[in-house]
């Protein structure tokens, strides 16, 4: 998942990817136990990298690792044991409640608030108001999983330490220990972690003195710092300015195109020692899916001259993208699926249905001549809503040959459209508005079910495009007006 989303219920992992972790692993396997018997890890995130050094045997009980922001402050405080009160956490002015529950229980409650504040302070996107719906929705279920991971964790970390902290405060206290190794994830932009946890000022909390990390100066200051220095340090780097923290990295591998991560280490030949030598990790992007179309950067511009396919995926490949944006892994997948694609990046995902035309469907019985639209739904993006976007593409009958054939073109070519049924607290969908026609009502549970219909359109892709960027541009100057 990109840095900057993490899904609700899933502890998010920090700058920690896979191929750093089976570095970390190959290193920390190796590690002469006699000699560091001392493990410290500054801006620990989600304890990625300490659970890798205890599965390579390190005691957990030997570990001292720290963090400034308040969601590692809540794992932390956790997973050490410490008193959840103590880190003072208010939501809009008033004191977080703790629920009368275990210690992991808890800090899932107060995990859930964090993230929640988070999402609702983004905005009114189509992306964002589903996720806080769904986090709404399944509240239950999403603190449910955050206290399963909590409790693993500090399962498997007995007697780990955690302090709130900056890291280069605890880095001073353990840079002249010989028997320390120092591991460190630092942001890999400006104010990173700041912009990723940031909720409008809505959460506070007692938050530790530290400074804003600024990659362009502080990777080379932390390089030059350590250099000489007693302590083992291991920390990741991305090149994305081409000015490098060190000249002889221990580990490389390629983000994308354009950039690449390495670990760096104040003593690379001891380093090489344990390895082997230099490490490089190849076709290990983080950004590519299994079809190796990389996802779409959230400010891409689209313009009139894109051109946008829809192209026939395996549900595997399709739940892949609709996990990683819509953050609903119990979603039902749809039988015949498909992938948009605008300039070559993955941009939507889009899952259709027969259900409807050979058997009575829940709250679209009466719809036997239309085709059921399981989900339309687009990636994040800053200035467009690419889930209208997917649901245009979906509302097209060419659309849908791609993947109606054989034995099924009988039932797209008896079909007169789509319809689609949604569960929501509130008695429209926004996002789909104007694309289909409101059928039907019904009170819920937790709020209403909605049906709605639209018939086949010709269109063409091209056509598609071009009537989304002139929607969008009209949606995005009438914000301006209410918002000015």
């Amino acid at each position: 998942m990109p840095a900057g989303f993490a899904q609700p219920g899933v502890l998010f992992a920090g700058n920690s990817s896979a191929p750093d972790r089976a570095f970390y692993r190959q290193v920390f396997n190796k590690l002469p136990r006699d000699k560091y018997t001392r493990y410290v890890e500054v801006g620990v995130g989600s304890f990625a990298a300490a659970l890798v050094a205890a599965n390579a045997g390190i005691p957990p009980a030997s570990m001292e690792t720290s963090d400034v922001t308040l969601y590692t402050g809540i794992v932390g405080t956790c997973v050490s044991g410490g008193d959840l009160a103590a880190l003072g956490m208010t939501l809009d002015g008033d004191p977080v409640d703790l629920p009368d529950a275990p210690l992991h229980e808890q800090a899932a409650h107060m995990l859930y608030v964090h993230w929640l504040a988070r999402m609702q302070a983004k905005g009114e996107a189509d992306y964002w108001t589903h996720l806080v719906t769904d986090m709404v929705e399944r509240e239950d279920v999403h603190k449910q999983r955050l206290a399963d991971s909590l409790a693993s964790i500090a399962e498997r970390l007995p007697g780990v330490k955690f302090t709130p902290k900056c890291m280069w405060d605890h880095i001073a206290e353990a840079e002249d220990d010989p028997h320390a190794i120092i591991i460190a994830a630092p942001p890999t932009y400006k104010a990173g972690f700041e912009k990723f946890f940031d909720t409008g000022g809505r959460v506070d909390w007692a938050e530790p003195p530290y400074s804003v990390f600024d990659p362009d100066v502080d990777m080379k200051r932390l390089a030059d710092h350590m250099e000489g220095k007693a302590a083992l340090l291991m920390f990741l780097q991305e090149e994305r300015t081409g000015v490098s923290a060190h000249p002889t990295p221990v580990f490389a591998h390629p983000l994308g195109d354009t950039a690449r991560a390495y670990v760096i280490s104040n003593r690379p030949e001891e380093i090489f020692k344990l390895t082997g030598g230099p490490k490089v990790a190849l076709g290990m992007s983080r950004s590519y899916a299994p079809s190796g179309l990389p996802i779409i950067p959230p400010d891409y511009e689209i313009t009139k001259d894109s051109r946008v396919e829809v192209i026939p995926v395996k549900g595997t490949e399709c739940d892949y993208y609709r996990d990683l944006w819509m953050h609903r892994l119990a979603a039902a997948p749809g039988s015949y699926n498909l992938l948009v694609a605008v300039d070559g990046y993955a941009a939507g995902v889009i899952g259709y249905g027969a259900e409807t035309m050979t058997r009575p469907y829940p709250g679209a019985t009466k719809y036997t001549t239309h085709l059921l639209m399981r989900f339309a739904f687009g990636a994040p993006h800053h200035s467009y809503r690419l889930t209208r976007l997917a649901t245009m593409c979906a509302l097209r009958r060419d659309t849908a040959k791609t993947v109606f054939t054989g034995a099924s073109e009988i039932l797209l070519a008896a079909s007169n459209g789509l319809v689609t049924v949604e569960y929501t607290r509130h008695p429209e969908a926004k996002g789909l508005r104007g694309l289909m026609a409101l059928e039907s009502r019904a009170k819920h549970p937790d709020g209403y079910k909605l049906s709605y219909r639209a018939d086949w359109n010709t269109d063409t892709l091209h056509h598609t495009l071009t009537t989304f960027l002139t929607r969008e541009k009209s949606w995005r100057k009438s914000r301006s007006k209410t918002t000015a």
